[in-house]
């Protein structure tokens, strides 16, 4: 049966541990935190289990031993019951036997019988309760607690298992006289061996709260301390830091995971660094293509642009040529005819004036004919130095008489200390007149024109502008505006060559002309020319030469 209760016991721990084993996966608890949980419920369910046997074993033991120790107490009893004469006065035989009874706590009760001159009962500690005449129990042999130390000594195990009743011989020079009786209680062996359990289980919590302190020191320096440093290392690598590196501080298997990252980091580190550098080079080498494919696109823009202004040229210049042909000569007899009329009607003052409008508007015929053929004839420039100062100066001297009569002001921001340049005086003169007469055009009600001459940041060119507060231009009539034969004039005004010159004048001096302008808000012409045009001045804008002249 003991073993029995041993299997059941180490069962139910088992169930125990599984449990908590399943408990134990569920719950959020730290590596330390489960590996602790589980060295307790395992250190408990061993000390249970051994605790259990040693509970058992130790109360055989301590039984045992009580039981000696009473034998041995029944037998001193009897020698020193003969020894002191004591079976010869009841008083003093029943005060020795309490004070066996109170010498051994066992005791729980002492009958002694005599066996001559009869069998009786002499003394008894407990009067009333039933006398422990083992020779009256029927069938002592048959008992299966039955025990005969020797031939004067007989132990029986009282039903129940509660106690023992020791029969010892009380001999007289080995005749038996009398019969000590004992009835000896187990109750000592169950708080005997309480009291060892008790002491063992103590210390065996001790050791399970050292164990336990043990192993959490263990894990704060040769488990948690490493950990937190792979997961910082890990942390700051998933934060881009690839630089940083664990400390291995040990040999065992953490210090090996610690230096497999470090050596993971370094590869991922040098990957990204080539990776990287891979990137940049073929980013500079994309940004370098579409640098390269820009310039081609805007090359091939100026090539269209440029092949699309030759074919206009071409055309304007074959339009001049048949002009100059079919309409030169009838103008020159028209011309000499209206001369000849003007003479002979010298006197009639309505004919003149007619014959007079006659002449000016063949002479504005002449003078657009002339105009067309002239740019469409490459420019013959006479490039020498000159003071673009003073070619400003003089061209608004020329215009100032339209200028004061259009009530127009004019402000000069003339630097003066710029340079001399070299280019085409007469030209130049020219660019400068068509855009004075555009913004004479662009402020029929007066205004302000601002001229203003400047070196350029670099100091290799002058910058020219000419901005006036007209009605101003909108986007649509700013993309057309230096293409040939394209003007907002109302008929017979202009004829849309005036800036398709300037802008080919500018670009025969290697320059550039820029215009902005917003509709209420005026206009700003921007010409960039270079210090010194030779050798870069453009010959290729216009046709070489136009078939026919206007004569």
């Amino acid at each position: 049966m003991r073993y029995v209760g041993v299997f059941l016991f180490a069962t139910h721990n088992v169930r125990m541990l599984s449990t908590m084993a399943i408990w134990w996966r569920r719950a959020s608890l730290g590596l330390q935190g489960k590996i602790i949980i589980f060295a307790a419920l395992a250190f408990i369910s061993v000390v249970g289990v051994s605790t259990y046997i040693a509970t058992l074993l130790t109360r055989t033991m301590v039984e045992e031993e009580i039981y000696l120790k009473a034998l041995a107490q029944a037998r001193a009893a009897a020698h020193q019951l003969v020894s002191r004469r004591s079976l010869e006065d009841p008083a003093i035989l029943l005060r020795e036997l309490r004070q066996m009874e109170k010498d051994f706590p066992g005791v729980q009760q002492a009958d002694i019988y005599l066996h001559e001159p009869q069998h009786r009962l002499l003394a008894s500690t407990a009067p009333q309760a039933p006398h422990l005449e083992l020779d009256d129990i029927p069938g002592i042999e048959k008992y299966n607690e039955f025990e005969r130390p020797d031939e004067d000594t007989v132990t029986i195990e009282t039903p129940g298992g509660k106690s023992w009743i020791i029969g010892t011989t009380i001999r007289d020079h080995d005749r038996a006289i009398a019969c000590l009786n004992l009835k000896v209680s187990k109750s000592q062996t169950s708080t005997v061996t309480r009291g060892l359990v008790l002491r063992n289980l103590v210390l065996t919590l001790a050791s399970l709260a050292l164990v336990v302190l043990v192993i959490h020191v263990f894990f704060l320096k040769r488990v948690r301390g490493p950990v937190r440093e792979l997961i910082r290392v890990m942390e700051a690598a998933e934060g881009g830091q690839l630089d940083v590196r664990a400390k291995a501080v040990s040999e065992d298997e953490i210090g090996h995971l610690a230096k497999h990252l470090n050596q993971m980091l370094a590869r991922i580190e040098n990957f990204s660094t080539e990776l990287g550098r891979k990137v940049e080079e073929a980013t500079a080498e994309l940004a370098r293509r579409n640098e390269e494919l820009a310039r081609i696109n805007q090359e091939l823009f100026e090539t269209q642009r440029t092949l699309a202004r030759s074919e206009r040229l071409a055309v304007a210049g074959q339009l001049a040529a048949s002009l100059a042909h079919e309409i030169g000569t009838p103008l020159n007899s028209i011309s000499g005819h209206v001369q000849l009329l003007a003479r002979r009607a010298a006197g009639d003052e309505g004919m003149t004036r007619r014959l007079q409008v006659i002449e000016n508007q063949i002479a504005h015929i002449v003078r657009t004919v002339k105009q067309l053929l002239s740019w469409t004839h490459t420019l013959e420039l006479h490039v020498a130095a000159l003071d673009l100062r003073h070619a400003l100066q003089e061209a608004l001297l020329l215009s100032s008489p339209a200028l004061q009569h259009r009530k127009i002001r004019v402000r000069m921001e003339l630097a003066s200390d710029v340079p001399k340049m070299y280019g085409d005086a007469g030209y130049l003169q020219q660019v400068f007149l068509n855009l004075i007469n555009n913004s004479m055009d662009a402020m029929p009600q007066g205004g302000e024109l601002k001229v203003r001459l400047a070196i350029n940041p670099d100091g290799q060119g002058l910058q020219i502008g000419l901005e006036d507060t007209g009605h101003g231009m909108s986007a649509d009539t700013l993309a057309h505006i230096f293409e040939p034969m394209f003007t907002t004039k109302r008929m017979g005004t202009g004829s849309g060559l005036g800036l398709a010159i300037c802008d080919q004048i500018v670009r025969q001096h290697a320059g550039t002309i820029k215009v902005a302008s917003e509709p209420g808000r005026g206009t700003r012409f921007t010409i960039f020319l270079p210090l010194d045009c030779r050798g870069r001045v453009e010959t290729s804008s216009a046709p070489a030469s136009v078939v026919g002249s206007l004569h």
